[in-house]
């Protein structure tokens, strides 16, 4: 999203995705008002907001210990890198719709040293494919939920299955968790229950809590202090991070609570849609907060159209379009979040009935 992009979506009356967005002087205000501000700024991540939002995430998910990192992708670097050496291999299994493949520019190979084992293509890898691979395995890497494939999550019983395959075989499970909470929601089961199938566990605070970024890589207190010279060699040992993490802990406060009403509220929009709009839900019941929309366009028809909508209705549907599978089709996100609070379904509906018939007018 480019800044006038931006801009405009700050002129807008609604926005259909996350949470309502904000200036930067009212980040800043809203930052120096909070009470986790009193506290005194960390150094290389010791002491204050930083301190205090990893022992929270480490008793939310159930781990004895936690360490934050700036950047989540680096969190998981150090994580990779850390399972790789204690297993004397380099292979790493992922989905290849995963972020860390689609996402990071090769990093995890080119950077972190490992060697990918891709299971499944679109819908998430079973038990199976792992009983399949053939390669011996540092660990195993499950992103829930699979952002790119429609934010999809295993069945509970199948992610279970491939907790058990893990322990079994002593292959440590990492989950790709930026949006653990949501997925947590979606599931329907407390955090600690699901953070407790695998072994470390990477969460984010940018997206579904609104945070100003940062992340938290959480396990054993071994794999969590092996951590400490990777993210050095990653260049994440910044010198403070207060600002994160006091955004990180006031998201926390504010949308934890919020996260099932977000699933449930993303699950009745998507109902509504489905066959009023000239366009494809996917999925049609969404498992987290969010999904995908399949209509008639390029991404770059897409995104002058999204600009045009929102000069002329005041409202902001789209954040970013990507390529589709289909000819003449790019996909679109809705992420439900507080933003979502000042519209019902029927008028997001009509917003994107229009959206989409004007698209196919102009094809």
């Amino acid at each position: 999203m480019s800044e006038s992009d931006f801009d405009l979506k700050l002129r807008c009356n609604h926005v259909l995705s996350g949470h309502p967005p904000a200036a930067t002087a009212d980040v800043l205000r809203a930052m120096a008002q909070s009470p986790h501000a009193l506290a005194e700024p960390d150094m290389y991540g010791a002491g204050g907001a930083v301190a205090a939002l990893e022992a929270r995430v480490a008793a939310l998910l159930g781990k004895p210990a936690a360490a934050f990192f700036v950047k989540g992708m680096t969190a998981q670097l150090a994580s990779l890198r850390t399972h790789a050496e204690v297993a004397g291999v380099s292979n790493i299994a992922i989905h290849p719709q995963g972020h860390m493949d689609v996402d990071e520019a090769g990093s995890i190979e080119r950077v972190g040293g490992i060697a990918p084992v891709r299971l499944g293509r679109y819908r998430p890898f079973t038990v199976d494919d792992l009983v399949a691979c053939r390669d011996r395995l540092a660990a195993v890497v499950v992103e829930l939920p699979l952002r790119r494939s429609g934010y999809l999550l295993p069945p509970l019983g199948a992610l279970r299955d491939i907790s058990g395959w893990c322990r079994e075989n002593g292959v440590p499970l990492h989950f790709d968790g930026a949006r653990l909470w949501e997925a947590a929601a979606g599931y329907g089961v407390d955090l600690a229950e699901l953070a407790a199938l695998a072994d470390t566990v990477y969460v984010s605070f940018y997206k579904g809590l609104g945070g100003i970024g940062g992340a938290v890589l959480a396990g054993g207190e071994e794999h969590v202090a092996a951590l400490a010279p990777w993210k050095t060699r990653f260049a994440g040992n910044v010198f403070t991070s207060f600002p994160q993490a006091i955004t990180a802990l006031d998201g926390m406060d504010r949308h934890l609570p919020k996260m099932p009403a977000y699933v449930a509220r993303a699950r009745s929009l998507a109902s509504a849609l489905n066959g009023r709009i000239q366009a494809v839900v996917h999925p049609s019941a969404p498992m987290t907060n969010a999904f995908q929309i399949h209509m008639a366009g390029t991404p770059a028809d897409l995104k002058a159209r999204n600009r045009a909508f929102a000069e002329q209705h005041g409202v902001w549907l789209f954040n970013v379009f990507t390529q589709s599978p289909f000819d003449g089709q790019s996909i679109g996100e809705v992420v439900i979040g507080e933003a979502a609070e000042s519209f019902n379904d029927e008028t997001a509906t009509g917003w994107l009935a229009a959206f989409c018939r004007c698209g196919r007018k102009a094809l």
